[in-house]
């Protein structure tokens, strides 16, 4: 398991519902802002992986909400590498309201490296490098 530093999103006002929740969609995207600053934080930005013929597709998702967040909270959102392979890659997340360190919710992602024709693809020996080396 490899923890990356969290990110901090705060709530805009178009990410809440009429009650004024954040919409439920939204908590995916705050996963993909996670899991791009990881990515960014712990190998390289995601632009160099497409440029050297590579893209990390998502290919299931799972998330449990457990307090609703709201407009202009900000929101802490931590990522872990907790488990890979040859091309795939999965993320566990929290969501948390800085505030009052309230759990927001808790999902989980896995990921499939693919190469410019969309077809399943090892990941670069360098990363996995990196994840195994820093796993230990």
């Amino acid at each position: 398991m490899i923890a990356g530093p969290p990110s901090i999103i705060r709530v805009r006002y178009s990410d809440v519902d009429r009650m004024g929740f954040l919409y439920h969609v939204n908590y995916l995207e705050y996963f993909e802002v996670g899991r791009s600053d990881w990515i960014r934080w712990f190998w390289k930005p995601y632009l160099e992986i497409e440029n050297a013929g590579f893209a990390i597709v998502a290919i299931e998702a799972n998330i449990k909400f457990i307090s609703p967040g709201g407009y202009d909270d900000q929101i802490s959102v931590d990522v872990t590498a907790v488990e890979w392979g040859k091309s795939r890659l999965i993320f566990e997340y929290r969501l948390t309201r800085i505030s009052d360190q309230k759990l927001l919710c808790e999902g989980r992602t896995t990921h499939c490296f693919i190469d410019t024709t969309g077809k399943p693809t090892k990941m670069p020996d360098e990363f996995r490098e990196l994840l195994n080396h820093h796993s230990h």
